[in-house]
């Protein structure tokens, strides 16, 4: 299961659920399966104000930002008072975590988009994110504003979807009921 680092602890509480559910109930081999975690090695990036990027503390560039709203919270994000641009991610986690973030979207190292700006600054660092993220979530923004126009596709995505997910949840409900001998 893709999960952050900072959820390994509810995975670790529905292995447990997982476990003693099967011991309890489930003679013939597992019913529930173990999940095991599925880390990405891509870094942590920072929020814009330097802390943890987080949906719930406005720190986060949403995918349905727009180009506009994308530039606002970068020009906002925090960095530190040193002119010239490096990569340091212990000394200067705010301007690295800006730095591996158009790295990311440019699919180079940090350190060459550090070696590229130099001395021309926090500002030229943030210009250099925005087209970054901008130009790489472009194609991303065009498609969803083509699926938001079709509202019948997606409410009939969303309802095939949710019968087959019915469908799959109903199977496993029935199979937990016999195992734990409580059909109703």
């Amino acid at each position: 299961m893709p999960v952050g680092r900072d959820q390994l602890p509810h995975l670790e509480i529905t292995r447990t659920i997982a476990r003693r559910f099967n011991d309890r109930y489930s003679g013939d081999g597992p019913l529930f399966p173990e999940p095991e975690a599925l880390l990405s090695p891509a870094p942590l990036l920072l929020g814009t104000d330097g802390t943890k990027m987080s949906k719930s503390r406005g720190n986060a560039i949403a995918l349905a930002a727009d180009a506009d709203e994308t530039a606002r919270l970068i020009k906002g994000a925090k960095t530190d008072s040193r002119r010239h641009i490096t990569y340091d991610p212990a000394g200067r986690p705010e301007v690295s975590s800006l730095l591996l973030l158009a790295a990311l979207c440019q699919d180079r190292t940090p350190q060459q988009v550090a070696d590229d700006i130099g001395p021309a600054g926090a500002a030229a660092l943030k210009r250099t994110v925005t087209e970054a993220v901008n130009e790489y979530l472009a194609p991303i923004r065009s498609r969803r504003v083509q699926l938001a126009q079709d509202r019948a596709h997606l409410r009939r995505t969303l309802r095939e979807g949710n019968e087959r997910a019915r469908a799959v949840a109903d199977a496993t409900l029935t199979e937990v009921r016999a195992a734990m001998n409580s059909q109703y």
